[in-house]
């Protein structure tokens, strides 16, 4: 007998995971509902997720809620202040809003609103006088803005300082106050996180369908996910803040990165094309180590995952290679805390080991070990009688 039949015999032995078991088709839709499940039914570890959980109550963040989906399934959910948050109340996303936006533009593409990434920026706004017009703010294209690549003279390091943020909130034409700042570098070249870049696509959005982005999105994304609990900032001439001020639940946070796992499908349907969810998870390197930036979503070029961030702790993770979303709502005001460290946790508790459809719970795995070995032993003793 080959070791490579030895090694099929352990695997099948120990529930090796297959394409199959790690990558499994959404049988139940979350439309109009997520369908619960066993974190076991999902191959996963349930004690390994409480412990998550305890390790959130005990640290003393302010998590909000954090919900954790599996092929489709939502394994667990936890509201660790259901005085102030609870399944059925929204949360500010903040920059989270950013991967929404980002959507809505593939999807304009996808149904002929626009052309495509490659058009230029200032060719959507023909109607406008731009200051500091130059050479370099002509070439600046849609694909260097979902990048944010544009080259625009901006400061957003701080958001404890008046910076041009806050400036941009406070004029009266938002989008006008980011077309008119200077250039700093030369468009595609230099990446610099830009809030106005996002509430330029929202804009976009808004003069090629004649939509607010919110109604756009209510006819093309949000009610296809079955989304209808949302609120929406607008700015003074009623586009919706493409860089931030969005509220969604956290079940709807965890159906948005769920279209993105399957690859912008929703239950037959293409609400977003492939291509676009494949540049939101790729794209060049950013200053920050190990870190690029796609269609406005963050990747980690370390791990499994990319996702959609907002400020004091707002997350979809989307870890393709485990078919996993992981998402969490914070009001953590009082600095960073460790999501990346959680998340990879949560792929910890992965065991890709499932019962069997109508059969017998799991055997324990002490006892497969002792089979598996048993079978070795006895492989190993007729080889050797054969020799």
């Amino acid at each position: 007998m080959t070791i490579a039949v030895m090694i099929i015999i352990v695997s099948t032995c120990l529930g090796v995971t297959s394409d199959a078991q790690s990558s499994r088709p959404v049988q139940i839709w979350p439309t109009t509902g997520w369908a619960t499940s066993t974190p076991e039914d999902q191959g996963m570890d349930s004690a390994v997720l409480s412990d998550i959980y305890d390790h959130v109550r005990d640290s003393g963040a302010s998590i909000r809620n954090m919900l954790v989906v599996r092929h489709g399934y939502l394994v667990a959910e936890e509201y660790f202040t259901p005085i102030m948050y609870d399944m059925n109340d929204t949360h500010i996303v903040f920059s989270v809003t950013k991967s929404v936006v980002s959507s809505l533009i593939g999807i304009a593409i996808d149904n002929g609103f626009i052309d495509n990434t490659s058009q230029l920026l200032l060719d959507f706004f023909p109607d406008r006088t731009i200051a500091n017009m130059s050479a370099w703010k002509e070439a600046i294209t849609l694909e260097d803005v979902l990048q944010m690549r544009s080259g625009f003279q901006w400061d957003e390091d701080n958001y404890d300082e008046y910076n041009d943020f806050f400036a941009m909130t406070g004029s009266d034409d938002w989008a006008q106050y980011v077309l008119d700042r200077p250039m700093a570098n030369e468009p595609g070249s230099t990446f610099y996180y830009n809030s106005g870049n996002s509430h330029l696509l929202a804009t976009i959005i808004n003069v090629t369908t004649g939509m607010a982005p919110l109604a756009f999105a209510d006819q093309y994304l949000f009610g296809p996910l079955g989304i209808t609990n949302r609120l929406w900032l607008t700015d003074p001439h009623g586009v919706n803040f493409g860089g931030s001020s969005l509220a969604l639940r956290g079940r709807d946070m965890a159906k948005f990165g769920l279209l993105f796992l399957n690859n912008g499908t929703w239950d037959g349907d293409q609400i977003v094309s492939a291509d676009w969810v494949n540049k939101s998870r790729h794209g060049p390197a950013t200053p920050y180590t190990g870190v690029s930036y796609g269609y406005q979503w963050w990747i980690d070029n370390n791990q499994d995952w990319y996702s959609a961030r907002g400020y004091n702790g707002q997350f979809i993770f989307v870890v393709y290679e485990h078919d996993v979303v992981v998402t969490f709502s914070s009001d953590n005001t009082d600095g960073p805390y460790e999501y990346d460290a959680l998340v990879g946790q949560v792929i910890g508790a992965i065991t890709n080991v499932y019962p069997p459809p109508g059969g017998p719970p799991e055997i324990p795995y002490i006892l497969i070990g002792g089979a598996v070995l048993a079978v070795i032993a006895v492989v190993a003793i007729f080889v050797r009688a054969r020799r």
